[in-house]
């Protein structure tokens, strides 16, 4: 049951990381097309989110590791985005998955008897 519960913590968590990294990506460019038109982009953001949260188990520098790799495959293989866009969400998401890492090492910390 714990694990469920963390489960579906992480995926929160994940979404919400990628969510507001797409947000901030977007309103970085101002010409830029709107990259949820792209036919792939739910598909490309579910297999996201779903390796991001597979990583999320793992203690925090190597999960937070895992998921850089996890959000770099995804930004620079499968979206098609120009290499500065792809850089400048890519950035946004490591800086985004580094606060939801501490606020999980926060709780953790402080729920620890």
């Amino acid at each position: 049951m714990v694990l469920l519960v963390a489960l579906v913590i992480f995926v929160f968590l994940a979404w919400a990381t990628w969510a507001v990294s797409v947000a901030c990506c977007a309103s970085t460019f101002t010409e830029s097309a709107d990259l949820t038109a792209d036919p792939n982009y739910s598909t490309v953001s579910g297999y996201a989110i779903a390796a991001v949260v597979v990583t999320s188990f793992v203690p925090f520098p190597f999960g937070y590791l895992a998921a850089l790799v996890a959000w770099g495959v995804v930004v620079y293989g499968f979206l098609n985005l120009s290499r500065t866009r792809s850089t400048v969400l890519f950035a946004y998401l490591a800086g985004w998955s580094v606060v939801t890492r501490l606020v999980v090492l926060g709780v953790l910390s402080a729920t620890a008897k």
